[in-house]
């Protein structure tokens, strides 16, 4: 059995740190490697408050492992949507997500990974996300209460035993920045159906109250009778001027995300769109791969032979 890297499913954690990083094409492998292998112990020995996931864009993720295209890992493409609603990809190579309980203890792990880092990387994404109220999005509704759990979390995140890859994981990262002024002043009936849910206890709208261009209507979706299921780990993030959501998550392929993506955006084919485009905006977007403890262990012996 494959080990997923263990941060991917620890949940509850109200601070969040994202760090994003470009590689240079002809950097020194043997330094890379040598630096890979001490975060890649972090996702396996951080300390309990600090919780590490690391995982590669699809030109990082070539460089490291042989077998990467087989995996089907490729660069988040652009989508041009309805209504001049577009999606920009600002894929680049190396992603670390930081959780834990504790503000401090984030950001010291946070300052370890950039120390780690920088001598073979340069830092493109930089921030920090919170857990609102009870869970919530800064629109006021509780996020993520769809998400799978327990086994169906795992099976709904992880490439399944068998395969190339088996125990890691298909992530999308996207930052969205949320119009909150005309998100307001809308009544919460308004919003309600523009959600598919109920804003207060988070009931899904049923019947003909819910609206086809809710945003669970374009995104909870199912092929052939199977629900293409992701699992959310997304937070809030922002300043007083600048704020929205930090859009985490995982999956045991990129189907699942393109279709929800195609659907959201109007280009699923079915004159549908999801009406909260219009109050959100994705200023990044990029695919990673989340290898398995046995994968990044490879690397490390990979470095070892190296030496």
């Amino acid at each position: 059995m494959t080990t997923p890297q263990p941060g991917i499913f620890i949940e509850g954690s109200g601070h969040h740190h994202y760090l994003e990083y470009t590689v240079a094409p002809d950097g020194d492998m043997d330094d890379l490697n040598a630096v890979l292998t001490e975060l890649s112990a972090l996702c396996t020995h951080a300390p309990p408050a600090a919780h590490v996931v690391l995982a590669f864009g699809p030109k990082m993720w070539t460089r490291l492992s042989p077998a990467a295209k087989s995996v089907g890992l490729r660069p988040f493409e652009a989508i041009d949507g309805v209504d001049g609603h577009v999606v920009p990809s600002t894929q680049r190579d190396i992603f670390v997500w930081i959780h834990g309980d504790r503000l401090d203890d984030v950001f010291d792990a946070a300052m370890t990974v950039q120390r780690t880092l920088k001598p073979v990387a340069s830092l493109a994404f930089d921030d920090r996300g919170f857990i609102y109220h009870d869970a919530r999005d800064l629109t006021g509704f509780i996020d993520g209460s769809a998400n799978p759990k327990a086994d169906a979390a795992r099976d709904a995140a992880l490439i399944p035993e068998g395969q190339i890859g088996a125990g890691g994981a298909f992530v999308l990262t996207q930052q969205w920045v949320h119009d909150l002024d005309s998100w307001g002043a809308l009544p919460q009936t308004e919003q309600e159906r523009i959600i598919g849910r109920t804003k207060p206890d988070s009931i899904e709208l049923k019947g003909d109250a819910m609206p086809p261009d809710s945003h669970v209507s374009r995104t909870d979706v199912s092929e052939d009778g199977v629900p293409l299921k992701i699992y959310r780990r997304s937070a809030p993030f922002g300043s007083a001027g600048r704020h929205g959501l930090y859009f985490l998550a995982f999956s045991c392929d990129l189907h699942r995300f393109d279709v929800q993506l195609r659907r959201m955006f109007g280009i699923a084919g079915d004159g549908e769109h999801d009406r909260l485009i219009g109050f959100s905006q994705a200023v990044s977007s990029s695919y990673w791969f989340a290898p398995s403890l046995e994968d990044l262990g490879e690397i490390f012996r990979n470095t070892v032979k190296n030496t």
